[in-house]
């Protein structure tokens, strides 16, 4: 298994998880699942979305937006029944969204053929196979994530199966800043900010187990 920013072997961590030795990247090697996206998956998050921490985090993450760009036209990359998508419309981002899951309302592939001043990825990046791929070739001027981090997985390796955010069949890619932010310079992106803001309501994996990212589009 080759690691998808390196381009070099990977060697195996335990059970289906390998480990770049380069850029310290983990990836699964079971494909992902996408029958787990159908309506209950749509719902559960939608729910979630509305609850009290789930509209905490979506300002969190329009605030995060609005500290580095002011006006522009937004995709939500994964955006579920768009949830992120009425709060930035509400708040003066024009936006828009595409999502794989045939429930959410929001599968129109054209939508991926027009020009995005910014694309967001929450949730959504360790979910792909290529991630590279699908970000540089939306070619946004900024984008905008968040994804499970491993930056303070204290244990040992063997017990990353154990790790709240693995999700065999659907997480793929296991980030840490460090290699998220040299997957991103492959894509043609310097990361300009980064917190771990989220990780203050989703504390399930630890103080640092979810990682914001801001990135600007090199040249």
């Amino acid at each position: 298994m080759n690691c998808i920013t390196c381009k070099i072997g990977m060697n195996h961590l335990t059970k289906d998880l390998y480990i770049c030795d380069k850029c310290g990247l983990i990836s699964s090697d079971i494909p992902p699942d996408l029958t787990v996206y159908d309506k209950s998956y749509c719902i559960k998050y939608s729910r979630y979305a509305q609850t009290d921490i789930g509209d905490a985090i979506q300002r969190l993450r329009y605030k995060f937006i609005k500290k580095h760009v002011k006006t522009g036209k937004l995709l939500d990359f994964g955006c579920g029944y768009g949830t992120f998508i009425d709060t930035c419309n509400l708040n003066g981002i024009k936006a828009s969204g595409f999502d794989i899951n045939p429930h959410s309302g929001f599968c129109d592939v054209s939508r991926l053929l027009t020009h995005y001043d910014i694309v967001t990825y929450w949730d959504t990046v360790e979910h792909l196979v290529n991630p590279i791929d699908i970000i540089s070739g939306l070619n946004a001027k900024w984008i905008f994530l968040s994804t499970p981090s491993i930056d303070d997985f204290n244990d040992d390796w063997s017990n990353l199966p154990k790790w709240h955010h693995y999700y065999p069949g659907e997480h793929v890619h296991h980030f840490s800043l460090e290699s998220i932010s040299v997957m991103l310079n492959m894509a043609g992106y310097m990361v300009i900010s980064y917190n771990y803001d989220e990780s203050k309501f989703r504390t399930s994996g630890g103080n640092k187990n979810i990682l914001t990212i801001g990135a600007k589009r090199i040249g």
